[in-house]
């Protein structure tokens, strides 16, 4: 049997970069979604992604079940990058993945991030937890993959296309439906929360919210655009990185 790919796609390599920014995408997304960050980003950390089961690199491995299998397969990998601070980053479905991720870090203690960044995501105790969803069925996620704005036109109009990405966001959003927040102690990291001002499937309510799971330093802030604003203005989210470097010792 041909082994899985790997769950982290590294996009950026640079020894002398004195940060890693880890990146989760996402639903329906892939680690390509972060390949145009590789420019800004050059000089600043050294840049992964996650990939997730069933697209790309990994299309032929089955969909993930759950965010707890996923965490944890996703902080093993984290454990073994070089020895460096390191930051999490995740945009909608990614901000959980990455919350996760960073409390099994957290847990283990080897491996500690130094910041926990997120996107467009309500916090994780935010009920109901289909806020903001819609329905799993075929043309509802349709309707939801052309609402958002983030797909492009030449993929929502070619069915073939569509036929393959439906079925991703499907598998992406179950994995969000069925979650349920189960730690009763915040983080003790920094959490640094990012939406979109005119963002129709994440209220600004909700992202305050994320204040709740941590007892570290924390702020949110807003910028112009919609759902995928964030991932459009990627400076914002590497200057945070960069700021959440711990002080070298002299």
């Amino acid at each position: 049997m041909k082994p899985a790919e790997p769950a982290l796609v590294q996009w950026l390599s640079d020894a002398a970069a004195p940060l890693s920014l880890v990146c989760f995408h996402c639903a329906g997304g892939s680690a390509q979604s972060f390949f145009p960050w590789k420019k800004p980003a050059t000089g600043l950390c050294e840049l992964y992604a996650v990939e997730l089961p069933g697209r790309a690199r990994r299309l032929r491995e089955p969909f993930a079940r759950s965010v707890d299998a996923l965490a944890e397969q996703f902080a093993g990998q984290c454990r073994a990058l070089p020895d460096k601070p390191l930051v999490l980053f995740g945009h909608s479905l990614g901000a959980l993945l990455a919350y996760e991720t960073a409390r099994r870090l957290l847990a283990e203690g080897e491996r500690r991030p130094v910041a926990l960044l997120v996107s467009s995501r309500q916090s994780p105790d935010w009920l109901p937890a289909c806020a903001g969803l819609p329905e799993l069925n075929d043309q509802a996620l349709r309707d939801y993959l052309s609402d958002l704005s983030g797909t492009p036109r030449e993929v929502l109009e070619n069915r073939a296309m569509m036929d393959i990405a439906v079925p991703i966001l499907q598998a992406d959003l179950t994995l969000l439906l069925d979650y349920r927040h189960q730690h009763p102690r915040p983080l003790d990291i920094p959490v640094r929360v990012f939406g979109a001002i005119d963002d129709p499937q994440v209220g600004y309510e909700s992202l305050v919210a994320w204040e709740r799971v941590s007892s570290g330093d924390f702020s949110l802030r807003m910028i112009e655009g919609g759902h995928f604003a964030v991932m459009e203005e990627m400076g914002w989210v590497l200057q945070c990185a960069m700021k959440a470097m711990p002080e070298r010792k002299t």
